[in-house]
Formats: C-alpha cells, structure tokens, sequence
C-alpha cells in the first residue's frame, strides 16, 4: 500500500496548537518519518504551497515518506487526485484526509481512503509479531532416522 496524506488537513484535524504552521508542518514531517520507517510503509504527504528553502524538504532524510509541496495554482487535492490518475495501480494507494470531497474524488479512481485520526491510531498501534513456530517432525520420520541410527550404530559394532 502507498498512502498519500493531505498534509495541512491533517495538521488541522489533529493538532491544537498555537505554534507557527511552520513549526507544526515539522513536528508532523518528523514524527510521520519515524513512523513510516518503525513500520516499513511508504507514502507522500503533501502540503499546498511552494517549498520554502528554509525548511527542509523532506527528500533529505533516508526515509520512506516523501514530502511534496504543491505547484503554485495547484492544490494538495488537486495534486493526490493526479497521482491516483498518473498511477497504475490506484488500488494500492490509501487517502489519508478528512476532507469528504477529495474522499469522493479519490475513491472515484480506486483509490481507498481512510480519515486522519484512524491512520494516526493504526501508526501508533503496536504491530503483530508473527508467532515462529517450532519445526515438529513426524514420529514416522522419528522413527525412520531412529532405525537408520541404530543400524549405523550396529554396523559400526560389528567392525570391532
């Protein structure tokens, strides 16, 4: 799955901060990477508006997150519906908005969508280890090696 995030609605939806949005853009960019690698996903969160050169764009950091800063005249919708169109498997991309226009658009083209509070519930819940099991022989082949042993061991006896 591929999961592409509108950035500033999730900020919104899930941060009540007086902090600068500047501030709040990179203690979500921060804490997302982290996440996104603790849990081997990858994805897109996009912000509208130009990259300022000040901040980072995210490309810098070896992390599975991409950060995308819309064109100007181009909106953070606008850019998650082109990708769900541009790509070749729409189906394996999830949504990540509250905003119930671009929900609609996305699912339009396949795409699958999922409200912010869910997706930063699902980040945030521990992962399922997958139980190892122990290899178990069958007591048929037990007793195949057992006899194939104990032959060895006899005709080994018997050079003595």
């Amino acid at each position: 799955m591929y999961f592409l995030i509108d950035g500033y609605n999730l900020i919104f939806s899930l941060i009540k901060s007086k902090e600068s949005l500047k501030t709040l853009r990179s203690q979500v960019i921060v804490s997302l990477q982290k996440l996104f690698t603790k849990r081997k996903i990858s994805g897109t969160l996009v912000f509208d508006g130009a990259h300022l050169r000040e901040e980072e764009s995210g490309l810098s950091y070896s992390s599975p997150l991409i950060i995308a800063y819309t064109p100007k005249g181009q909106s953070a919708d606008e850019y998650i519906v082109e990708q769900i169109k541009g790509s070749s498997h729409p189906k394996q991309m999830i949504v990540i908005t509250n905003d119930r226009g671009l929900q609609g658009h996305a699912k339009s083209y396949g795409a699958k969508v999922q409200p912010n509070d869910e997706f930063i519930q699902w980040l945030h819940k521990p992962q399922k280890r997958k139980k190892q099991i122990e290899p178990r022989d069958t007591q048929q082949n037990l007793d195949r090696l057992l006899k194939i042993f104990e032959d060895k061991l006899k005709n080994d006896s018997d050079d003595f």
